[in-house]
């Protein structure tokens, strides 16, 4: 026996002795199983903190690197910039903005006659200007209304100004409003230029009430054509179709070429909307006199008014009612300066009290319905400004309101086969634009 060993002596029943036997025999196994992941996770981390290391060999490179060159400031790099223009804007205003301050170009703009022309600023179109590092400008270019390209170039510290045509492209523009404060907040607010928001008044004039009668909600469309150069409007064109919509009652029209020099607007079913005479010579005036006995207020005597008078500012536009012929135009008397036009048939107007006659006027010559001949003022026999209108038929006067007017020119069957494809079109144009207009307002 060896000397560490020491003898252990275990009691167990007779009937448990096999028991014992199995249990010292699988005992041993348990342990072990016990035992051995203890030994490998030893032995893994044996591994991994007492592992041989490898020897690093560092090797130290030193490289000389050339400096980048220094990138000095290029006083002749030019910048390009726009700005489009606002109400109120003036030039120098506009280049405050860009960042620009040239006063010798400001200067030059107030001397040189061409240069003058970048005065004419309208808002919504576009100034351009290139300028160096130091603010000088090199070009500045503005298209103006009459469709003049008017550019300031600065060549060897000298400026110069010239003005060309623009070439022009035409587009057509489709816009659409509702009436909220006044009809003219609502043109400006769909972005329609002021001359397209007058010819729409003029157009539907007869059948709308644009001073009295509009109401809040009352809608427009209208397709009208422009000039365009580098997607800026130079000039509106001519309305091609349009819808008033006024308490309810739809009014449209659209431009057709029927033949005659400008062509005229039709309903779009093809009746003319042209009537042989317009009923107000005067924009925007009140009649002050009509047709009737009155106290002349010269002579002071009671007699027959044998004209229509409307008062307005001196130098308002007066423009012809009707097609037709200069027959007279001078000073008479009781006139003073006026104008007598002879229409088609029996037909005739005057024009009395003028500030003045259209420059080149004079009998012969023919006249256009809406073309201006004069202005308001209060020459000859007259207290204040305004229109002495007569309408004759056959030779007398009679009363211009509530005389039965001629109607304007029918289309011809062939026309009107012309025509019925064209307003179709124009029928779903309008309603697209009213479409786009309902749409943004939801």
């Amino acid at each position: 026996m060896s000397p560490i060993e020491k003898p252990t002596t275990v009691a167990h029943p007779v009937e448990n002795q096999h028991f014992g036997t199995w249990q010292r025999q699988h005992m041993r196994w348990i342990v072990a199983a016990l035992i051995a992941p203890l030994g490998m996770t030893l032995t893994a981390y044996g591994v991994v903190e007492f592992g041989p290391q490898a020897q690093i060999n560092i090797h130290t490179v030193t490289q000389t690197l050339a400096t980048p060159p220094l990138i000095s400031r290029d006083e002749n790099q030019q910048h390009d910039r726009m700005e489009v223009i606002r109400s109120g804007d003036t030039v120098g205003r506009i280049l405050s903005r860009m960042g620009i301050m040239d006063q010798e170009v400001q200067k030059f703009i107030q001397t040189d006659a061409t240069a003058k022309k970048l005065y004419e600023l309208s808002p919504g179109r576009i100034l351009h200007a290139s300028s160096n590092e130091n603010g000088e400008i090199s070009q500045l270019t503005y298209v103006n209304g009459a469709g003049e390209q008017v550019r300031i170039s600065r060549t060897a510290n000298q400026l110069s100004a010239s003005s060309e045509p623009v070439a022009t492209q035409k587009q057509t523009f489709m816009k659409s409003g509702r009436i909220n404060s006044s009809f003219f907040a609502a043109t400006d607010a769909a972005d329609i230029p002021d001359a397209i928001t007058q010819q729409l008044i003029d157009l539907f004039a007869s059948r709308v009430d644009f001073h009295h009668k509009l109401q809040k909600g009352d809608q427009f469309s209208v397709v009208y054509e422009s000039e365009v150069h580098l997607g800026a409007i130079v000039r509106p064109g001519r309305i091609l179709a349009a819808q008033f919509i006024n308490n309810g009652n739809v009014h449209e029209a659209m431009w057709f070429a029927d033949g005659s020099e400008n062509g005229n607007y039709y309903s779009l079913d093809g009746r003319s909307l042209k009537q042989g005479f317009i009923s107000n010579p005067v924009k925007f005036s009140r009649i002050s006199s009509g047709f009737a006995m009155r106290l002349h207020p010269v002579l002071f005597t009671w007699k027959q008014h044998r004209g229509v008078d409307y008062a307005a500012p001196t130098g308002t536009d007066i423009q012809v009612t009707a097609d037709g012929i200069v027959t007279k135009a001078g000073r008479d008397g009781g006139y003073g300066n006026f104008v007598e036009v002879k229409h088609d048939g029996k037909y005739s107007t005057l024009y009395g009290h003028m500030s003045a006659i259209a420059k080149g006027l004079k009998a012969g010559q023919a006249v256009s319905q809406g073309q201006v001949i004069g202005a308001v003022g209060q020459t000859g026999r007259a207290t204040g400004p305004h229109l002495h209108y007569e309408f004759k038929v056959n030779g007398q006067q009679v009363d211009p309101l509530t005389v039965a007017m001629p109607e304007g020119k029918k289309l011809s069957t062939q026309q009107l086969a012309d025509f019925a494809p064209l307003a179709r079109t124009m029928k779903r144009q309008l309603s697209v634009a009213g479409q786009v207009e309902l749409a943004q307002l939801d």
